[in-house]
């Protein structure tokens, strides 16, 4: 992270990073999207399936999705978040519509599943964080759309968010928007990185004439399970589709083993790890 990265997401739990993506590589993944909607249910790659408005492990279905689990503006930022130990734990694409008429309530990981399996702390002037989200954006969001909600800086809270303070009827399909709250409005080709200690919901989706889709991209460090005794959360079938690299990215590895996928950042990892701006 550059020194001003760092500071914003220890201040909030999030950062919004604006045109990751180029043209081209929006365009492709875009393209790749599209044809993964017209793929018949039945003809879907095996491995992934549609649960409601999403895809599990959609990121596996094109290469240019697959690439971005490692993206050069957010792979510094993985893996400096998990001290150079870092786990691809599931990818999913969301195709967020109208129809929902349901909106997904305020959440975060410390809220049963376990209050200390979840780390957020600071050590010798580095973040450490065990779980994190990366949101890659290929449609864009205007304020008043709805979407994405997050409670800045709960990720440091030490208290329990008593029920329905900021949706005080959870049932409503256009709740009130409590002022502490921030609804995010990225951009096609943007990117937004989240602790999931940062307390976070999605609001209806308004529009009826575009959607809002992106891929859920989680990490974790490849020390930490918590998948019910699974070593690995991805079926043998999206393992094989996966170029060596994202393979790798998905494995867990003890306490201080390097992976090859840091190790190749060489310099560039070295000098993230001291919060200073990097080439």
């Amino acid at each position: 992270m550059t020194p001003k990265q760092r500071y914003l997401f220890d201040l909030t739990g999030y950062l919004h990073l604006k045109d990751v993506l180029t043209d081209n590589k929006l365009e492709k993944a875009q393209k790749a999207i599209n044809r993964l909607l017209r793929t018949p249910f039945g003809q879907l790659p095996p491995g992934i399936q549609r649960n409601g408005e999403g895809f599990s492990n959609g990121f596996s279905f094109d290469k240019s999705l697959e690439a971005l689990t490692w993206h050069p503006a957010t792979r510094l930022i993985i893996a400096y978040l998990t001290g150079g130990m870092p786990r691809l734990n599931r990818g999913s694409l969301v195709i967020n519509t109208s129809s929902n008429r349901k909106i997904t309530p305020l959440h975060c990981a410390r809220e049963g599943q376990g209050w200390q399996t979840r780390r957020y702390d600071v050590k010798d002037g580095n973040i450490h964080c065990n779980d994190f989200i990366c949101f890659f954006y290929f449609t864009d969001v205007y304020s008043g759309d709805g979407g994405l909600v997050l409670l800045p800086g709960s990720h440091k809270s030490n208290f329990e968010r008593p029920a329905n303070l900021f949706f005080p009827d959870p049932g409503t399909t256009d709740p009130p928007f409590h002022p502490a709250l921030v609804n995010i409005t990225p951009k096609a080709g943007d990117v937004v990185v989240l602790s999931e200690l940062t307390t976070h919901g999605v609001l209806v989706w308004k529009p009826t004439d575009r959607d809002r889709r992106f891929l859920i991209l989680r990490y974790k460090t490849q020390y930490f399970q918590d998948q019910r005794g699974r070593v690995n959360p991805f079926s043998a079938e999206v393992l094989d589709r996966l170029s060596p690299q994202t393979w790798e990215l998905t494995q867990p590895a003890p306490y201080g083993q390097v992976k090859d996928i840091i190790s190749r950042e060489g310099k560039n990892f070295a000098i993230n790890m001291k919060g200073v701006e990097y080439v």
